[in-house]
């Protein structure tokens, strides 16, 4: 237990909750109370002006979208739904004919609400009355489904993630202040092993190193600095005391200070993509699958999400340490090794530098710091907050986050850092997207852009759904870009692939007519010699469906090898192919098997294994008049319907 906190104990025997909602001929309230006990607020409805059937209708709503169950957990949560309610309130005043019930509510009113309110707030709002009336089954049908349903209007949020650059700037100061603070601890450590071991030498009004060893001892068993002990003077800090730093300078010589535990807090930020107030509430305790003994190192810890409701709240963290397959490839010049790249590593090193604040405040919390009061007294502190961002900005010249930056979803309540969550569209009004663009004042230190960073860097989801991070994604100006540049290589991909893979080049009778009396010139128009035109026409070449101009220059295997590709898939989209008029049969019946395929197998797996091969196939025959196409179907001889059995069943391709 802390010591600044209380003893456990029960309510009184008689002790009942209070009511949460209050409907009475005057009254009709919601009650809410925070789930930490720390705030809470009363909701009137009857200030609504609606008629008193819509007031109780709109409580009940809100007091079932903010129960225990609910997810929403903060005043702050409440706060954006009481917004969401008031503006379909105000609306639903205005209306004529009035309504007096749910049931007079149509899918015209809600529609014309949703218009009603300004085109950057729109989503917002739309998100806080699917939250409110999710469940509520007092609407009509139609009403219902005008709020519930509909495609939401597209943004970009506010909050989008650090570039390279400036991810690269902020996390270099984060790595200083860790790797300063440890250094320093660890010298401090040092000196105060020294100190005991006797290695300092005598005290001395010029022995700067004693002195500091002294006070640092007596700091370490008692908790406190040396102090006088007079009858003028109680407890006052001596001048060799103050001389050496002051209680601030001496206790940061051994354990972190609350700036320093900030720059631990994103650098897991960082790694493992959890929001800046549930990485602040990481208890000390945790669990090691591996027992220490080798092997792959993970840490397991417990963390609370409350926006996640009450069944989800509750997750185990896995803190992983780097592969041992990469950790030649992460070795550092500076003899870190691959401190910065591993959450474990980081979380260990974290509970190290701060058990001398856990075991002197009674902590139980991985994030512990001291706090120097009036007159030099000491206290100690847990968790992070805000403001410690705001300090530790201000120490490395960065703008503090501002307020304004909040994603569309957090309300005052919320956990700095939370970005909003699976239907957690409790913030407040969301039409911040379309304000101006403030000045630039140099980087900032955003949680938020952080952890946005992280999660499009680690291309998953991280204590939501992958609703909810495509979500992230889509409102993401560096994941569009990047989206929109897969895309068009992708389809330029295609496109010179149909520009070298072309259609298959079909020699008509016309052309065999030509040939027969003009070949050189003949074989000069299809980019081949006079020979291997000879052998296409008759029929030396074949490769069942087609003709083949260069057996032993196949773009598949390379020049110089035999062809080993696909008689069926293959060959019908080589730049090496040729179609002749002998080959119709054939290639007439080979389309009509893979046409009867198509019913009899399963339409995804036909489309992966023939859709191309039937495509080319039915723009190679029509080439061909039906007619044509007619006669060659009756042509078709025993030893060809064999010859395309094995063809189609893959047997050809195995000779």
């Amino acid at each position: 237990m802390s010591l600044r906190g209380r003893k456990a104990s029960v309510p009184p025997g008689n002790w009942q909750s209070p009511e949460r909602l209050v409907v009475t001929e005057d009254e009709c309230s919601v009650f809410f109370v925070e789930e930490k006990g720390r705030r809470s607020k009363v909701y009137d409805f009857t200030k609504l002006q609606v008629s008193s059937g819509i007031q109780r209708w709109l409580a009940r709503s809100f007091a079932r979208a903010t129960g225990p169950d609910s997810g929403v957990n903060r005043v702050g949560a409440t706060e954006g739904l009481w917004n969401g309610v008031q503006l379909l309130a105000k609306h639903l005043g205005k209306v004529d004919p009035p309504v007096h019930q749910p049931a007079h509510i149509t899918a015209v009113h809600i529609k014309e609400s949703l218009l009603a309110v300004p085109l950057g707030s729109k989503k917002g709002h739309t998100e806080r009355l699917r939250a409110i009336f999710r469940a509520d089954r007092e609407l009509p049908a139609e009403a219902r489904n005008a709020i519930l349903y509909g495609r939401l209007p597209a943004y970009e949020s506010k909050v989008q993630p650090y570039s390279h650059d400036e991810h690269q700037e902020l996390m270099t100061a984060v790595r200083h202040d860790i790797r300063v603070a440890r250094d320093r601890i660890q010298e401090g450590r040092e000196l105060l092993a020294a100190y005991r071991r006797g290695d300092l030498g005598p005290p001395g009004r010029f022995n700067h190193a004693e002195k500091l060893g002294r006070a640092l001892d007596t700091l370490d068993r008692t908790g406190d600095v040396p102090r006088r002990v007079t009858p003028s003077s109680q407890g006052g800090i001596p001048s060799w005391v103050q001389a050496l730093g002051g209680v601030f300078e001496l206790v940061s010589r051994l354990t972190l200070t609350r700036t320093e535990t900030v720059a631990f807090c994103l650098m897991l930020i960082d790694l493992t993509s959890e929001n800046f107030g549930t990485i602040g509430e990481w208890p000390a305790a945790h669990f090691r699958p591996d027992g220490g003994l080798g092997g792959p190192a993970v840490a397991l810890v417990d963390e609370v999400k409350p926006r996640r409701g009450p069944s989800l709240e509750f997750m185990v963290k896995p803190l992983e340490d780097v592969p041992a397959s990469l950790a030649d490839v992460l070795q550092t010049d500076d003899g870190d090794k691959h401190l910065y790249r591993s959450a474990f590593r980081v979380y260990q090193l974290l509970l190290d530098l701060t058990e001398f604040a856990r075991s002197l405040g009674g902590e139980t919390h991985a994030f512990c710091y001291p706090k120097v009061r009036a007159k030099g007294g000491l206290a100690w502190g847990h968790g992070t907050h805000r403001s410690g961002i705001v300090a530790w900005a201000a120490g490395h010249g960065f703008s503090p986050e501002k307020r304004a930056d909040r994603p569309e979803g957090e309300g005052e309540g919320g956990a700095p850092g939370e970005l909003p969550d699976d239907h957690a569209a409790t913030g407040q009004d969301g039409g911040k997207e379309e304000a101006e663009e403030p000045e630039d004042q140099g980087l900032s230190v955003n949680v938020h852009r952080l952890r946005r960073s992280a999660l499009e860097r680690g291309g998953r989801p991280v204590a939501h759904t992958r609703e909810t991070y495509q979500n992230y994604l889509r409102t993401s100006r560096p994941a569009v870009q990047r989206g929109r540049t897969v895309m068009r290589e992708a389809l330029e991909e295609e496109v010179a692939k149909a520009r070298v893979v072309q259609e298959i080049p079909v020699l008509t009778d016309a052309f065999l007519v030509h040939a027969a009396e003009a070949p050189e010139r003949a074989a000069v128009d299809i980019g081949v010699d006079t020979e291997t035109l000879a052998q296409l026409i008759s029929g030396e070449q074949d490769t069942v469906l087609v003709g083949c101009t260069a057996p032993e220059d196949s773009p598949f295997t390379g020049p110089g090898k035999p062809c080993g590709a696909s008689f069926l898939d293959d060959c019908l989209r080589c730049e090496n192919a040729r179609a002749l008029p002998h080959q119709l049969p054939v290639q007439v019946e080979a389309h009509g098997r893979l046409k009867h395929l198509k019913r009899d197998l399963d339409p995804r797996l036909w489309a992966h294994l023939h859709a191309e091969t039937f495509a080319r196939l039915s723009n190679l025959l029509g080439h061909y008049t039906l007619a044509e196409r007619s006669n060659a179907r009756d042509r078709v001889t025993a030893a060809e319907r064999a010859l395309v059995d094995d063809l189609i069943s893959g047997r050809m391709d195995l000779r």
